[in-house]
């Protein structure tokens, strides 16, 4: 997997990432942001399920963008509760619009924990993507979201034993949501799909492909 390391800016803010795209294959390719889970709990870009989608998806010719949240690692500024890091995820899918040999009109965001949560109360702010991940995403941000209005497909993936993640809760919170709504539950697995990770990857990267297809 081809890695560069990047730095782009969220507003005023400079944040730190890594790229992947493809070796050996030419573009234009699709693209996913992935987003970490909880900083305050140790989340960061590097974090197992991040990396493994990432590595994933670069076996199915997907370029992918993971990050640092603003107050992680060697990103400037300070932990936001997930207000002020919508903009974070809003600037990562912008650097995927805009890099060299992207394909600007295949793009997906995914996030674990945090990051789902991030995403699912920013979704009006990332419009050009496609298509949305959410990885043990918490039932009450789901909850509080616009996910049952927005049209895109999506996918929700939740261990067996999550008790923040609740598989039948997070089925309930998603009764009649619009647009296509895929849910994968894996089992044996609790919310930090720790020894699941390459499932958790593949459930997602299979998602990605199909719907940017």
């Amino acid at each position: 997997m081809r890695q560069t390391a990047i730095a782009f800016k969220s507003g005023k803010l400079t944040l730190e990432g890594v790229l992947s795209v493809p070796q050996e294959l030419s573009g234009p390719f699709p693209a996913l942001v992935v987003c970490h889970p909880l900083p305050t709990l140790g989340g960061d870009m590097d974090n197992p399920v991040v990396t493994a989608v990432c590595r994933r998806a670069d076996r199915e010719a997907v370029a992918t963008l993971r990050f640092n949240f603003r107050g992680v690692g060697d990103s400037e500024g300070e932990f936001n509760s997930g207000e002020a890091e919508q903009e974070d995820v809003k600037a990562a899918l912008d650097v995927v619009r805009r890099w060299p040999g992207m394909d600007r009109k295949r793009l997906a965001i995914a996030g674990y924990s945090f990051g789902a949560s991030v995403i699912a109360r920013g979704l009006r702010r990332y419009k050009h993507a496609r298509s949305l991940a959410f990885i043990a995403p918490p039932v009450a941000a789901v909850a509080k979201s616009a996910i049952a209005k927005d049209a895109r497909s999506k996918l929700f993936v939740a261990g067996q034993h999550d008790r923040i993640a609740v598989p039948v809760e997070l089925q309930g919170a998603l009764d009649g949501a619009r647009g296509p709504v895929r849910f994968a539950e894996i089992a044996g697995a609790d919310h930090s799909l720790r020894e699941h990770e390459q499932e958790v990857a593949d459930r997602v990267v299979e998602f990605v492909t199909d719907t940017l297809s």
